[in-house]
């Protein structure tokens, strides 16, 4: 079984192209703040409508609308791209979508990472469920005798280095579960991702320019959440036909 990481999308560009990774599962990071966020709503809904397009987004009937632009709240949403405060209102999320209302969430840059993958199977990947991902991940890819991609999201531009960590614990994991069934082939590009999870990540991530901008806006929580390692079980896969994340 392959093993790769991405290096795809430092794209700048408003529309990305779309990459064709049919031969592969992949998981894709966005650790501030898409994939966690995605995460925690999986924990209080079953389906989540992802967009990165406010006019999609806004004509989702009976919605609670979350999403973000540039790290804030959307004006005129119920919620921004916050896990913490989405755990602050669990109770009125859960009831709505027991209600058969609907989850839209819509994000700067993860969601449209999200849209430019071909592939059958993408989940939703982060530091929170790096673990059960890792473990999803590799059942599918099994059983689909397919490779995993692992895609960090990174910033329209932009290195993010809290997406590469985040790549490099999900790896650790696929590793520590099952290298025995793993051959030794062209790994040497996870070595960069892996070595940083050596480091004293949870500070790097604190200090890069995305944790910089959270704490800037108030949202120091959501960062000591996002580096809350294996504190989710939930794992999403993306259905690009319908627009959105389901449980696996």
């Amino acid at each position: 079984m392959k093993i790769s990481i991405s290096f795809d999308f430092f794209d700048s560009d408003e529309n990305p192209k779309t990459v064709d990774f049919s031969d592969y599962c992949v998981i894709v990071i966005d650790v501030l703040r898409a994939s966690t966020t995605i995460c925690t709503l999986l924990e209080l809904c079953d389906k989540i409508y992802i967009t990165d397009s406010l006019e999609k987004a806004e004509k989702i009937e009976n919605s609670i609308k979350i999403g973000e632009r540039n790290a804030q709240k959307i004006e005129g949403f119920d919620f921004g791209n916050s896990p913490v405060e989405l755990i602050v209102n669990k109770n009125l999320i859960k009831e709505h979508a027991n209600n058969g209302g609907n989850i839209v969430l819509t994000t700067t840059n993860g969601t449209r990472v999200l849209e430019s993958i071909v592939s059958n199977h993408v989940l939703i990947g982060s530091i929170t469920n790096a673990e059960a991902v890792a473990k999803k991940a590799y059942k599918i890819a099994k059983e689909n005798k397919k490779g995993i991609m692992l895609v960090p999201a990174h910033r329209k531009g932009n290195f993010a280095v809290e997406d590469f960590i985040g790549a490099g614990i999900i790896a650790n994991y696929l590793f520590k579960e099952y290298d025995e069934e793993i051959p030794n082939e062209k790994f040497e590009e996870l070595i960069p991702a892996r070595s940083l999870t050596k480091s004293d990540w949870v500070r790097k991530i604190f200090e890069s320019n995305s944790g910089e901008n959270l704490k800037k806006l108030g949202y120091f929580e959501d960062l000591i959440f996002c580096t809350s390692k294996n504190s989710q079980n939930s794992v999403g896969i993306f259905d690009k036909k319908s627009g959105t994340v389901l449980p696996i």
